[in-house]
């Protein structure tokens, strides 16, 4: 994550979202895969070695293309709600 918002000059650095958006992307590329698999079975039947290579190669592209932009997202939603830090932030902007 920036150090510093590119638009506002807001510092970003004490700010953490913790778990979060680990919890978001397994939530999100699970429901992406998990129907994909039964219905890739029953509409094509491929070989139990095409299984093993595309889906954990699925997964992994899924999940290592989605972390960085759910942490952006889970910290944009810190700072709009004023949570964890961000309440002066809020503060601020309410005030303009």
């Amino acid at each position: 994550m920036r150090s510093h918002c590119p638009a506002c000059g807001q510092d970003l650095e004490p700010y953490r979202a913790d778990d979060a958006p680990a919890y978001f992307t397994i939530l999100v590329v699970g429901h992406i895969v998990v129907p994909l698999v039964p219905a890739v079975e029953t509409q094509f039947a491929p070989p139990y070695w095409v299984h093993m290579m595309l889906w954990p190669a699925s997964v992994l592209a899924l999940t290592l293309g989605m972390l960085q932009p759910v942490k952006g997202a889970i910290v944009g939603l810190q700072w709009v709600t004023g949570m964890h830090g961000f309440e002066q932030a809020k503060i601020d902007r309410a005030a303009r």
